[in-house]
């Protein structure tokens, strides 16, 4: 019968005793290790208690081994290198450099977040990163591997991959519904405090475009309330500010939770 293993000390109390053996120095493996001086202090104690011995002692520029320290580095470096061995033994065939995902902050956090967790499920070997900006020159370049786009046109091209088409309906909390008479037709949200995405993108439709496609443009509006941020503009809907324009595949967690409704 195989013999059970000995339990064995924390892994980050070996780490920091071993760079600090190595370096003669707390201070210098608390940088290597990049921990605070006090965080190695803590570690090597706790060591110390575990295994009921001295393994350094002051010196005068650092730290030096006692004879039991001695004897514990010589197994506790050997064991390290050995994992260190192994790790790269098993991770020299892969490429380990992330695959970096652009997209608004918009499309990252109401689309591409919630069905990451189910990708990474099915593909656990892949390292994703998530570049979400709303600056086009934040996730231009080479740093982006795959980026998603809105575009009004459909995009030509090698590696280009249409993901759906997008509809634009008025969106609002019941709450909000509740207290007015109930639109029915575009030209009634003109008397409806409306929120607007300022500075939006050029392929994003704002309320203007929105009235001319429905035939409402003619009539005179309230002033908006104006929101730099997509997802700060839904959260201010759901908490019954006013009414947004809601890109379908961006809304439908809140419509199937109900706490945005079409405004029309």
């Amino acid at each position: 019968m195989t013999e059970r293993p000995q339990p064995l000390p924390p892994l980050q109390t070996l780490r920091a005793f071993e760079s600090a053996a190595r370096l003669s120095s707390f201070t210098r493996a608390a940088d290597e290790l990049a921990v605070t001086q006090g965080a190695i202090s803590r570690q090597v104690r706790q060591l110390e208690e575990r295994l009921g011995a001295t393994l350094f002692v002051r010196a005068d520029r650092g730290v030096r081994l006692t004879a039991s320290g001695i004897r514990y580095d010589a197994a506790v470096r050997e064991a390290l290198q050995g994992m260190a061995r192994a790790t790269a033994e098993l991770t020299s065939g892969r490429d380990t450099r992330p695959i970096t995902v652009g997209a608004t902050s918009a499309m990252a956090s109401l689309w591409l977040m919630p069905r990451l967790t189910g990708f990474q499920r099915r593909e656990p070997e892949l390292d994703i990163r998530v570049l979400a900006s709303d600056r086009d020159h934040d996730r231009a370049g080479d740093e982006v591997d795959l980026q998603i786009e809105y575009a009004r046109r459909l995009l030509t091209g090698a590696g280009v991959r249409r993901l759906f088409d997008e509809d634009i309906l008025p969106v609002c909390s019941p709450e909000y519904l509740s207290r007015r008479p109930a639109p029915e037709q575009p030209s009634d949200l003109l008397r409806e405090t409306l929120l607007d995405l300022e500075d939006d993108p050029p392929d994003w439709m704002g309320w203007g475009e929105w009235f001319d496609a429905a035939g409402s443009s003619g009539g005179s509006r309230r002033q908006p309330v104006r929101i730099n941020n997509y997802p700060a503009l839904l959260q201010a809907a759901v908490a019954g500010q006013g009414i947004a324009l809601g890109w379908r595949h961006l809304v439908d967690d809140f419509l199937e939770a109900g706490s945005l409704i079409p405004a029309l």
